[in-house]
């Protein structure tokens, strides 16, 4: 009877052993598309079988392993981080691009081209009114071009600000779920095995490493802490960190929480593109169009000083004016200058075309770092084309990468439907047979009882 009753209490825990991994099975099967989810697998323990010794051997259920790999993990944050920039460096760019128009038919490079024309056209009738009303007409044309351009680039830079509150925010809503996270893992042992707290951390990390780069510290407990570039802390344990944007001056600062300009500690994902738009390529942009605006005015009201107006008058007023304390791009005007007072001729010549022809000879001189006006447009125009196409072939290329990475996860930790399919029906069969074991045991027992009585 002993054995009998052994025989019962192995068979029993095996049954409890196989509902346990069916119970494996059947969350993996739900948890299929759970983002962050990684396949569990049931660790049996075979145990001690010794009659003599009164140990009846079978099987038992022991913790749960995780098919998660740290490295196939960081190895998906690191691209995610690279993606999360040239993305967003493509956005931004492309928001860019148009501003800097080429063509003929419109934007500052056709209004420069229709300046320069207008000379042309008053150095074949100088003393025309319509000539010289067209002038100031083109050059009120070249000043409102410039207004715009420099409005629309800070339109972009505006918006790119405020697309930086929103991952600002981003980080600080992952920061504070992941510290929430943490406090479940100390409060309770016990939920370092559960694999829906586990999933829920790694999504949040995935989603952190969408809009900056960080070290991830696991401590002794199981918590995590998450160090923004390596450096700065986001969460530690239950303690959370939150970053902030200083937008108070010209480019936007990332500071932590004690106010520690952080800006230079992020090298990857979303901050990192638009703290380089912000502080770099957007400042840039506005320094070579201040500078074109500039030197386009200076020469041109210097040529027109250097001759004489219908009157034979040097000229009383520039016909452009600007602040280059404000910036000569964004405070290009035109004065209020009589058609009369433009100085078409020279000293030498009243009356004459003189002065015109120089005036439209200004468009072919290399004036401007040995560029001609046209060709310093084109190049600051060709720059923005140039870095948006690298953007692009960059976004595309960890696109790809990032597929990769995400692949070779997959391989690892993803639930095959098929393969929980095939160990449902192994663990279902073990269990039908400890089943029919359990009934085999019990025929026997009452056969024994029968003869005891």
């Amino acid at each position: 009877m002993g054995s009998i009753f052994s025989s019962l209490v192995t068979v029993a825990n095996s049954l409890t052993t196989m509902e346990k991994a069916l119970n494996v099975v059947s969350n993996n099967v739900t948890n299929a598309k759970t983002p962050g989810f990684a396949r569990q697998n049931m660790n049996f323990i075979a145990m001690r079988f010794d009659p003599a010794g009164g140990l009846t051997g079978g099987v038992d259920a022991g913790q749960l392993i995780s098919s998660r790999r740290a490295h196939l993990e960081q190895g998906v944050y690191a691209q995610s981080q690279r993606f999360g920039r040239f993305s967003q460096t493509s956005q931004s760019l492309s928001r860019v691009e148009p501003i800097f128009d080429i063509s003929q038919q419109s934007g500052l490079a056709a209004s420069i081209d229709r300046l320069f024309h207008s000379f042309s056209q008053l150095s074949v009738t100088p003393n025309d009114a319509l000539a010289r009303q067209g002038v100031i007409r083109s050059a009120q044309g070249v000043a409102f071009a410039f207004n715009q351009t420099t409005a629309a680039l800070g339109d972009a830079a505006a918006q790119a600000d405020g697309e930086l509150r929103g991952s600002i925010d981003a980080i600080n809503r992952v920061g504070q779920a992941i510290r929430n996270l943490n406090v479940e893992l100390r409060e309770d042992s016990r939920r370092l095995q559960d694999p829906g707290l586990d999933a829920q951390i790694h999504a949040a990390l995935e989603q952190l490493s969408e809009f900056t780069d960080f070290t991830i510290l696991r401590g002794e407990d199981g918590s995590f802490g998450v160090y923004l570039g390596g450096q700065t802390p986001l969460v530690i344990g239950d303690k959370f960190f939150p970053v902030s944007g200083d937008f108070s001056g010209d480019t936007p600062i990332l500071r932590d929480l004690m106010g520690n300009d952080i800006s230079g500690q992020i090298r990857q994902g979303r901050v990192r593109a638009f703290i380089d738009l912000r502080a770099g390529f957007l400042p840039q942009l506005q320094t070579d169009l201040d500078f074109l605006a500039q030197s386009l005015a200076d020469r041109i009201n210097q040529t027109l000083l250097n001759g004489v107006d219908q009157n034979g008058q040097t000229p009383a007023l520039d016909l452009f004016t600007y602040d280059s304390s404000i910036g000569a791009a964004a405070t290009l005007a035109v004065n209020s200058i009589e058609p009369h007072e433009l100085a078409a001729a020279t000293v030498e010549a009243p009356g004459g075309n003189g002065n015109a022809l120089n005036l439209a000879a200004l468009s072919t001189g290399r004036l401007v770092n040995d560029f001609t006006f046209s060709q310093y447009y084109g190049r600051i125009a060709g720059h923005v084309g140039r870095s948006l196409s690298n953007a692009r072939d960059d976004e595309r290329a960890h696109a790809l990468l990032l597929s990769q990475a995400r692949t070779l996860r997959a391989e690892t930790s993803e639930v095959s439907l098929d393969e929980e399919a095939a160990k449902l029906i192994a663990f279902q069969r073990a269990y039908q047979a400890s089943a029919e074991l359990v009934r085999v045991l019990n025929s026997l027992t009452e056969v024994m009882l029968g003869l005891i009585r």
